[in-house]
């Protein structure tokens, strides 16, 4: 049996909760590479992967550096492109 994960996007407060950051911060953080960019959800509604945040959040945790968080960043909009192949 084989369960499929469960994609969850959390909107733009919830990210900004759970990283601790200011609005500016976060957009400074996506500028540098640092974070991922939002996912267009409408005209006004933009959010993220929550494994992104979670991604990211273990890289900082871990102490990883702003280099490899950038990898890390752009392996996870690899990623989003890989999936937009994926059958529901």
């Amino acid at each position: 049996m084989n369960a499929k994960p469960t994609l969850k996007i959390e909107r733009k407060p919830i990210v900004l909760d759970r990283t601790g950051w200011s609005r500016s911060t976060l957009h400074s953080r996506i500028k540098e590479g640092l974070f991922t960019p939002p996912i267009l959800l409408g005209a006004r509604a933009v959010g993220w992967p929550d494994y992104e945040t979670t991604a990211i959040l273990l890289a900082l945790m871990a102490g990883k550096s702003k280099a490899e968080t950038q990898e890390i960043v752009k392996d996870l909009i690899e990623q989003r492109k890989g999936s937009m192949g994926v059958a529901a």
